[in-house]
């Protein structure tokens, strides 16, 4: 009997823990409203100058802009409605930024769902929006990545020629890459400001349909006179090579000459990836003038016997140097030795099979504009998506799309389109020998991790372009279970230290990618909307959780540690608020083997006198999380993310830690997170 009353309520406690667990799901799963009340407050200045709005579709043969009057002109879609303050917000910012003549704003989906009514109450229907990226020449080669919605200072474009087709779509794309040939770029307005409409059965078909959508203008074959018509006015020989499956036409640049590329491959212990690596390299490259040379930090003496061998089959430079594993060093120690116009790194597990690939890649690096150049990675034998770009996301630099499916396309293109991003892999990285060797190549204090983004960031920060060519695909052979590293403490703790490093480095693009914006950076590989977190509320103080003193820790002896824990943020150099400072403490946690939702936690800070403070655990939803932890239970809401306001706590350093309650039973676990944070 007192078996069944302690089943019966332990039963009850679960089902508790469950319905909260899932109620914290349902709150943290449509987190785009929240960005849009939080964000659209308030309302712009009252504009100087007055605003002409302009139909897309009315823009045929006869459209004029010496017809208008008005200062700015706002060129918008039939099929939608611009934003209330869609008008006032381009006029002011036209008015704060005299040297930008266009501009364009981010926009979202106005959803008309057949199966549903729905008031007219716009957060009923508002879904999916494109947060456009800054001012990408060749994003707009591939696509009027303006989208429905951009404006113009008139006066600026009254002498351009118009096209006068009658397919106002060519008209459209003709007019804004002539206007975006002026000498300031183009602006990017950072707020939705329009509202496209779109009919569906119900909201996943829209959501579905939208995901995969390619047909936008610029793409297609339909487009090209257009595209060679600019590279003509910019001096740029180029000629566009169609994909007949996709329906997608790239550019493909021609030089003069072949300048001599030069590919350096790291490598230690692997002959056999390498060597099918090399190998594929000389069957499938048209590209006629290339050198490899491979960077060996101490293989095995059968493995160095068998290399030295092989370059009697395919020859090679070897450079065989033992020191300690540095992939920075090593690509470095490669780069020195080449004697190439342009510099490819390339790691040893990568498989060539078509033979355009280095042509591709050597055109888009020989422009002027251009950083770093990298290719889609799949996994092989497969259509799985290993790499198409880096995306820096609120959890550090991540792969977008990694392990979907590439035969459909992703969020305007991701993985079909040249795009210009923030970073691209240094498994397959090419640019200008000179200019690599002129920055000092890659950072060797990040040896393993994050070596690629930190010479990623550091071209952007020059103004250069890192672009990623998904029109140029090699095989991949790393593991399809990588993921698995975040489960080893070791490599956890490594990968967080450089990590740290950094953005130590680049403050400026901490949890910051100005070609995804703030809304899609979350550490999902799909695009969707990340949570705003507490700590970026207007009103921050208002959304501080409770801080109170707690009970001593428990005798290390007795304590059940029985909890992993990855800390990514941990300090207030990045975090300060307009009104007042707060520290911030972010990361992840679970109970390996157990049911995650039975679980309450709380954040200890323990000072030097053994003192604590408690707080409960701010939740956060993480899918990407869950993704690398299939075996475990419950650990979508595994993300913590906890803000202290500058004064709550006595000045000092706290060691932290994390204690765990089972909501079904006395247990009640512990664990360092071996961070301390100092407090002023």
């Amino acid at each position: 009997m007192l078996g069944k009353i302690k089943d019966a309520i332990q039963g009850r406690l679960y089902r508790k823990c469950i319905e909260e667990y899932e109620r914290e799901l349902r709150c943290q799963t449509e987190p785009y409203l929240a960005w849009v009340k939080e964000t659209e407050q308030g309302s712009p200045a009252t504009a100087k100058n007055a605003v002409g709005v302009v139909y897309l579709e009315k823009c045929g043969r006869t459209f004029s802009l010496a017809a208008l009057r008005q200062d700015y002109i706002l060129f918008v879609s039939e099929s939608g409605r611009p934003a209330d303050r869609a008008a006032a917000e381009f006029a002011q910012y036209f008015e704060m930024h005299a040297d930008v003549d266009i501009v364009y704003a981010d926009e979202d989906t106005w959803m008309l769902p057949e199966e549903q009514a729905l008031p007219e109450d716009e957060s009923a229907h508002r879904i999916f929006p494109w947060t456009k990226p800054m001012w990408s020449p060749d994003t707009l080669l591939s696509f009027l990545y303006f989208g429905n919605v951009f404006a113009v200072r008139r006066a600026a474009f009254l002498g351009l020629e118009w096209l006068g087709d009658d397919d106002y779509r060519k008209n459209i794309y003709d007019f804004v890459l002539k206007a975006s040939e002026g000498e300031h770029c183009p602006g990017h307005l950072e707020k939705v400001l329009f509202h496209a409409y779109r009919t569906g059965k119900n909201r996943a078909e829209i959501e579905e349909t939208l995901m995969h959508e390619t047909d936008f203008i610029g793409v297609g074959a339909a487009y090209d006179s257009i595209r060679e018509r600019a590279f003509a006015r910019r001096g740029i020989h180029a000629e566009m090579a169609l994909d007949a499956a996709a329906g997608i036409t790239y550019p493909v640049y021609s030089l003069p000459d072949t300048p001599l590329v030069s590919i350096v491959i790291p490598s230690k212990d692997n002959p056999e990836v390498l060597m099918q690596c090399i190998r594929s390299i000389q069957r499938h490259t048209a590209y006629p003038n290339y050198e490899i040379i491979v960077v060996d930090n101490g293989s095995a003496g059968t493995v160095r016997s068998t290399l030295e061998a092989f370059r009697q089959e395919c020859p090679f430079d070897y450079l065989y140097q033992p020191m300690d594993f540095n992939f920075s060093r090593m690509c470095n120690l490669g780069a020195q030795r080449a004697k190439g116009t342009y510099l490819l790194l390339l790691n040893d597990d990568m498989e060539v099979y078509e033979s355009s690939w280095l042509t591709r890649m050597v055109g888009q690096a020989s422009l002027a504009h251009v950083g770093a150049v990298g290719a889609k990675l799949l996994y092989p034998g497969t259509t799985l998506i290993q790499h198409v770009g880096i995306t820096n996301t609120i959890s550090g630099p991540g792969h977008k799309l990694k392990l979907l499916d590439d035969n459909v396309s992703y969020y305007y293109g991701r993985n079909r389109f040249v795009y210009d991003l923030v970073g691209v892999t240094a498994a397959c990285l090419l640019m200008r020998r000179a200019r690599f060797l002129e920055m000092e190549g890659l950072y060797e204090g990040l040896a393993v991790a994050y070596n690629d983004v930190d010479l990623c960031f550091r071209l952007h920060s020059r103004g250069l372009y890192n672009v990623q060519r998904n029109d140029v695909v090699l095989y991949h052979h790393e593991s399809l279970s990588r993921g698995d590293d975040l489960k080893d403490e070791r490599k956890l703790k490594r990968l967080t230290a450089e990590k740290d490093t950094l953005y130590s480095r680049h403050s400026a693009l901490y949890r910051q990618d100005p070609f995804i914006g703030t809304l899609l950076n979350s550490g999902d590989s799909e695009y969707l909307c990340r949570w705003l977190e507490g700590y970026e509320l207007t009103d921050v103080v208002k959304t501080e959780p409770p801080l109170a003193e707690g009970e001593r820790l428990p005798a290390p002896e007795t304590m059940n540690q029985a909890i992993m824990i990855s800390v990514e943020e941990c300090g207030k150099e990045h975090f300060q608020k307009k009104e007042k400072p707060y520290y911030l403490i972010k990361g992840w946690a679970y109970v390996p083997g157990a049911d995650n939702a039975r679980y309450a936690f709380k954040l200890l800070l323990v000072n030097s006198a053994g003192k604590v403070w408690a707080m409960p655990v701010q939740k956060r939803y993480r899918k990407d999380v869950a993704a690398i932890l299939p075996d475990e239970t419950n650990v979508l809401m595994t993300g913590f993310c906890n803000w202290i306001m500058e004064g709550a706590l006595p000045p000092g350093t706290y060691e932290l830690w994390l204690t765990a309650k089972d909501g079904c039973s006395r247990q009640r676990l512990y664990r360092s997170m071996e961070k301390k944070l100092t407090v002023d």
